[in-house]
């Protein structure tokens, strides 16, 4: 019985039993039978969208706590009158078990969402649709696909590859098997070619902003590249997005996280949520909120005290990784003292809008940002070689656009001066902390740069050792800094 239960999850997941949520046209959920649907253009836009459409609970659920409460950027304020969140906890102290639901979650999210692609594209060719038309379905498709593959290979290491549509209870054990991680990245980076081959610069239609673009495709395809060691592949890859001259950085910093302003010109790729009752809002102020927080200044509504409060609370790691001067901090954290423990708590402040409804705001989340290349090519140039040059100039734009100096090689100023290609990586690694902070990076940049151990267990002796003062942490808390996540005990099953 065990068996039959997850296999109708996993068909379910993978579209057998699906509906198709129209995720950036907004309009309502429609049921379609599959024998009369995938016929039209229109048809296709409608199951594209149902294909972005796990990703508003992907970053409104789960992927905060394992990309970023991961890391030494967040952690949780204890909350000693509910206990409910032991979950995240759990995660955030690297003492999870397979059993643990926000990493299935994580997991099933993913699948559905390929499961939903592979549809698409497995019923795009018999459709004879215009082959423009063809092609920018078939590019997101395949860029959401890779994209998926990408976060879950990264999480999990060795997991199923499926590329076509899941039609039988036959098909759903098959697909249960494991495949080596080279065999993930090298589908991941299939299909991520083919994006950039297919999807266009820019969408002529307002409506369609918030689609995957080429320099999306792009973009995600150079930071899989990085993640190899193929520094040499990714530089082509960034330098096309920069010569696109279709992105710049905001003047302002804290123009990227306005709600009035998104999709604005930095915005490469960003997750689309809506305020109101439509089950399109994003809930990132209420859930990264301290639970002690009692004033409505910031939400407009009462914090009510419960496990919904309190996550992805900067640490102090982090607050201190900030140089005097750096106007990203006051964009990026609101000053609060807990009401609780008397110790400052500072919380997420990207994130934060007023809303009518609790839970619904409209606040979007940056996955990719033209200050996220910048960077990237930044590193990778300094991975070719240290010679200073372009390597320095991407890196010092971020810096002059967050009010600091510029780094250079032989500055007077030691704090300022980068003389060899370690110290280039290191302050490339500082620059991305606080640039990308709170925006699911950090947990990914330490395992691609090889440094999540030594940082982690670093890390894990200043928490202990300052949490110890306000409640008793637990004793498996970070005894085991694993780079990876455990595979989850309900797919594990259906392996045997």
């Amino acid at each position: 019985m065990k068996k039959i239960t997850y296999l109708f999850l996993i068909l379910a997941a993978f579209g057998i039993a699906g509906c198709k949520k129209d995720y950036l046209d907004l309009q309502p959920t429609v049921t379609q039978n599959t024998t009369n649907f995938y016929k039209t253009t229109a048809q296709f836009k409608q199951a594209v969208n149902g294909a972005y459409a796990p990703l508003q609970g992907l970053y409104n659920g789960t992927f905060w706590a394992l990309g970023e409460m991961r890391s030494d950027n967040t952690s949780y304020e204890y909350d000693p009158y509910d206990q409910s969140g032991t979950n995240k906890m759990e995660i955030d102290e690297f003492r999870e078990l397979n059993n643990n639901d926000m990493v299935a979650a994580f997991f099933e999210s993913g699948y559905t969402d390929i499961g939903r692609c592979n549809v698409i594209l497995g019923r795009l060719p018999a459709a004879n649709l215009p082959a423009a038309a063809a092609d920018t379905i078939a590019g997101q498709a395949l860029f959401l696909r890779a994209f998926n593959y990408f976060n879950l290979v990264r999480m999990f290491g060795d997991i199923p590859l499926v590329l076509t549509e899941v039609q039988s209870v036959g098909d759903a054990y098959k697909i249960a098997t494991k495949t080596a991680a080279a065999n993930i990245y090298t589908s991941i980076i299939a299909d991520a070619q083919a994006a950039v081959t297919k999807l266009p610069v820019s969408y002529p239609s307002a409506a369609d902003k918030g689609r995957v673009t080429k320099g999306t495709a792009e973009t995600m395809l150079a930071e899989v590249y990085m993640t190899q060691k193929k520094f040499d592949l990714a530089i082509p890859l960034l330098r096309a997005v920069i010569a696109s001259n279709v992105y710049r950085l905001n003047a302002d910093y804290a123009d990227n996280f306005d709600i009035t302003k998104k999709n604005g010109p930095e915005s490469i790729f960003e997750i689309q949520y809506q305020e109101g009752n439509n089950g399109l809002g994003s809930d990132f102020v209420d859930t990264f909120i301290p639970w002690d927080y009692y004033d409505n200044d910031i939400t407009g509504y009462y914090i009510g005290n419960n496990a919904q409060n309190g996550w992805n609370i900067p640490t102090q790691d982090l607050i201190n990784a900030y140089e005097d001067g750096d106007n990203r901090k006051d964009a990026s954290l609101v000053d609060f003292t807990s009401d609780e423990y008397g110790f400052d708590l500072p919380f997420i402040k990207k994130y934060v809008s007023k809303s009518a409804v609790q839970g619904v705001t409209a606040n979007d989340f940056p996955v990719y940002r033209y200050a996220d290349v910048y960077l990237m090519l930044a590193e990778c140039l300094n991975e070719q070689g240290f010679a200073g040059g372009d390597a320095f100039k991407y890196l010092n734009l971020v810096r002059e656009r967050a009010g600091l100096e510029d780094k250079s090689i032989g500055n007077a100023d030691p704090a300022l001066d980068v003389s060899n290609q370690a110290a280039f990586r290191d302050a490339i690694a500082h620059e991305r902390q606080v640039e990308l902070a709170f925006e699911n990076h950090r947990w990914f940049d330490l395992l691609r740069t090889g440094k999540a151990k030594d940082v982690m267990t670093a890390h894990a002796v200043r928490e202990k050792a300052f949490k110890k003062d306000y409640w008793t942490i637990n004793s498996a808390a970070y005894s085991n800094i694993r780079l990876l996540f455990q595979y989850p005990l309900n797919e594990g099953n259906l392996e045997h």
